[in-house]
């Protein structure tokens, strides 16, 4: 993309980014990379982008950075191990009341989908 310039930059989880991309296939065609990534998400994104919002409300309420977040909501781990795993990259470190509380969350959203 030749020209564009970046405006903002922040991750994005693939309920997201399937949104943005369903957005920008309804404006008009989609050109190659990006006719990759949207059936990608399509493909492996768990939760729809309302229900994703609300559940990254919540994890923001533990007070977990961005990253981590984007990574429960595309992994939606379904043992505690998956998400202990994805917690250790936390810098601030997350105790056993975190993670189960955070595993209580996504339990909650996996039994909507």
């Amino acid at each position: 993309m030749i020209g564009k310039e970046q405006k903002s930059k922040r991750l994005a989880s693939l309920p997201e980014a399937l949104e943005m991309l369903e957005n920008r296939k309804n404006a008009g065609e989609l050109g190659y990379e990006q006719q990759l990534a949207y059936d990608y998400a399509k493909k492996f994104s768990k939760l729809d982008s309302k229900k994703a919002n609300e559940m990254k409300k919540e994890l923001e309420a533990l007070e977990l950075g961005d990253k981590t977040i984007a990574s429960i909501l595309d992994i939606m781990p379904i043992d505690m191990m998956q998400l202990k795993q994805i917690l250790a990259n936390e810098k601030k470190g997350t105790g056993e009341g975190v993670v189960e509380k955070a595993m209580g969350i996504v339990e909650s959203y996996r039994s909507k989908e």
